[in-house]
């Protein structure tokens, strides 16, 4: 019969199961061999090595180590030979099986690994390819990491820490991977903590590399559950690769009471611990008197010099803020009484399940078009109440049926009511859509919203002309607030629009001539215009010092053997290079403005033109890091407090004020380092921080006024 062959080698598969070798004279192995083995149909005897200096793998030998080795007689020692890389180690009785288990895991030319030791591994070429390719890789487990991925955890989603001592994550974790030892929740937050440092380490790292000036947002909120006032501080920079970024520096703990003076110690250490004394553009802050004080204060620690325009842009008011302002003044004056009895009536009919059944099975009669929920206002947030009103416009034919069959439901809403909010709400669409722009936490650059404001402003003008005497009324306070408060903001924003190659003076001038007349257009023109040129002259000056000192000091070491004369002209030839110098940056500026402007693209990315063409205008390029850094509102402080309402939830409220500190920064600085790093596109990104700003609503603290609440 025709016999049919194969071999099995433990070089090509090794299964970790125990190996044996035959001895040359046995007919018959005792187990599995590392040389081929011949199987006949016929049951012929088995194949076998014919090196005399092998001995058999006994059944006493039941170690899996054997598996990679060979018995062998050298001389008179027996000696155990790696099948890998043939090195003789001691194989005798007595010296057991340690040492060559040791030299398993060190082998250089041990390429196949257990098969136990191995995992399938999905990879993928880039983050958009849905073509997964399973490779058999070697895997090693490591007890460090699993504690590091589960610090991540934690301080990503916020669950409780004490989560690691609950039965049910313990048993899950067993189930993933029986060899991991889950921590305490005293060795959780330790890991914690040490993920805070190393992130705080990686993030001064990013501050200190990047070129620019360093702009800051700060609020203040009062935890729930401990009645404790917190201070976010927020950077925001551009970095060497002119991306926009944002950094939550600090989340700390303010006591009682939060006056200026206590507010302003507390942000000048926040400040000073990360060493941004000397590299302040601005900082944002909410319209209040406290603040103001604060920033008054602020403002004759830091160095003038270290300031742009020696301060002129260090105070910024938040533009949310400011339009939070304008329209609560306005709808107070003329329909106070009209938005308060549609507050109560939607109090009224969500007080109870019952009543909101009621409500909507009327509604589905009435208004079968309408599906939006009735929603309760924040009375300090503006747009919060623009959408109640617009809600329960949709639904006044409901509430006028509802207060004829409820005799509990009273002072509803009257027809004028009804007539001025209707009109009021359409005349506050545009604001509606300015706020959400400003209420961003992916903020845009500031360029973008001199547009906007200019808009505001022709719209509110238009209403003075309105039929309506309360639409009139409700402008006119506008206005007054509006001027009260955006000649500073222009001022940034005007920079900011004129560094937009697409804009130039050329967007100035057209919305200026439309909210001015001839006289003050031609004022606030040259207002902008000579804020930027001021920053050409500083920034100018301070590159021209730098370079101007060096050769003043060769001119002082020489100077005592030379003439008056030859001492004059030497000084002359140095103002003359500095008067050029002079001359070429203002230049350089009127080239900017006299180019061709770029043509009018929706997705214009400026940060990205600056980076490309800023070396044609490099005094320009650096007034751009630093004035397009700036942001307009302290929404990206303000978010913050929706995850801190959660980390400090009841079930944290004995945190300290140092481990809210870090759970709060170190989930800012891993998103944000995940979004850097492509680990997900943006859409996931805005996704996740969508889902961790839901239900923000805050409001600030011994101020007088309220944070605005953005979504």
């Amino acid at each position: 019969m025709s016999s049919k062959r194969f071999s099995v080698s433990s070089s090509s598969i090794c299964t970790g199961e125990n190996l044996s070798e035959m001895s040359n004279n046995a007919s018959v192995p005792t187990s599995a061999s590392n040389t081929p083995i011949a199987i006949d149909d016929d049951e012929s005897p088995l194949e076998t090595n014919s090196d005399p200096s092998l001995l058999p793998i006994t059944s006493r030998h039941t170690s899996a180590v054997w598996s990679d080795f060979k018995r062998k007689r050298v001389g008179d020692v027996i000696k155990a030979e790696c099948n890998h890389c043939s090195k003789l180690l001691a194989g005798g009785s007595k010296a057991g099986t340690t040492h060559l288990k040791d030299h398993i895991k060190i082998c250089p030319k041990r390429v196949c690994q257990d098969l136990r030791q191995t995992r399938m591994f999905g990879t993928k070429k880039n983050l958009n390819d849905k073509n997964d390719t399973m490779t058999l890789a070697p895997y090693e487990f490591h007890q460090e990491d699993g504690r590091r991925d589960l610090a991540e955890m934690i301080i990503l989603h916020e669950y409780p820490i004490s989560m690691v001592e609950h039965i049910g994550f313990r048993k899950y974790s067993k189930t993933l991977q029986p060899g991991f030892k889950v921590p305490s929740r005293n060795t959780t937050r330790k890991d914690i903590m040490k993920r805070y440092e190393l992130e705080k380490e990686n993030v001064a790292t990013l501050l200190r590399k990047a070129k620019g000036k360093i702009a800051l947002t700060t609020d203040m909120w009062t935890a729930d559950n401990q009645r404790k006032g917190y201070m976010a501080v927020t950077s925001h920079f551009i970095d060497n690769t002119w991306k926009l970024q944002s950094r939550i520096i600090r989340f700390l703990y303010v006591p009682a009471p939060h006056t200026a003076e206590v507010l302003a110690d507390a942000l000048k250490e926040s400040i000073q611990s990360w060493n941004l004394d000397l590299r302040l553009s601005s900082i944002t802050v909410d319209n209040c008197s406290t603040n103001d004080a604060m920033m008054e204060i602020l403002k004759g620690v830091f160095p003038y010099g270290s300031l742009l325009l020696r301060g002129d842009f260090f105070h910024m008011r938040c533009c949310a803020h400011i339009l939070n302002l304008i329209v609560q003044d306005g709808l107070s004056a003329v329909v106070s009484n009209g938005v308060q009895r549609i507050r109560d009536s939607v109090v009224f009919w969500t007080a109870s399940d019952k009543r909101v059944q009621r409500f909507e099975q009327v509604a589905k009669q009435i208004t079968p078009e309408c599906s939006r929920k009735l929603a309760l206002d924040c009375k300090t947030r503006w747009n919060s109440t623009y959408e109640m009103l617009s809600i329960a416009t949709s639904y006044k034919e409901v509430f006028v049926v509802l207060s004829a069959r409820n005799n509990l439901y009273k002072n509803p809403p009257t027809p004028e009511d009804w007539e001025k909010v209707e009109k009021i709400c359409e005349h506050l669409e545009v604001f509606s859509k300015t706020t959400l722009s400003f209420s961003g936490t992916n903020y845009p650059t500031a360029n973008l919203y001199f547009p906007k404001i200019c808009a505001l402003r022709i719209a509110i003008s238009g209403w003075l002309l309105s039929p309506h005497d309360y639409v009139r009324k409700m402008a006119d306070i506008m206005l007054q607030k509006y001027n009260k408060y955006w000649a500073s903001v222009n001022g940034l924003m005007g920079v900011a629009t004129i560094l937009d190659p697409r804009y130039k003076m050329a967007l100035i001038r057209f919305y200026f001539a439309k909210i001015f007349d001839e006289h003050d257009f031609e004022i606030e023109v040259r207002r902008i215009s000579d804020l930027l040129r001021r920053l050409v002259d500083e920034y100018g000056s301070k590159m021209g010092k730098t370079q101007g000192s060096s050769n003043q000091q060769d001119f002082d070491l020489g100077s005592s053997s030379k003439s008056n004369e030859e001492t004059f002209m030497q000084e002359f030839a140095e103002f003359l290079q500095q008067d050029k110098d002079s001359s070429h940056d203002i230049s350089d500026l009127d080239k900017y403005l006299d180019a061709a402007n770029v043509p009018l693209v929706q997705d214009f990315d400026i940060l990205n033109w600056w980076k490309t063409n800023g070396g044609t205008y490099p005094i320009l390029q650096q007034i751009a890091r630093d004035i397009l850094s700036i942001p307009v509102s302290t929404v990206a402080s303000e978010s913050a407090f929706s995850t801190s309402g959660r980390v400090l939830n009841p079930y944290r409220s004995r945190l300290l004020p140092e481990a809210v500190e870090a759970l709060m920064c170190t989930q800012n600085w891993i998103w944000a380092a995940s979004k850097n790093c492509g680990e997900f596109k943006d859409d996931e990104y805005a996704k996740l921080v969508g889902e961790l700003e839901e239900g923000f609503e805050t409001c600030d603290i011994d101020s007088g006024t309220s944070g605005l609440c953005t979504e």
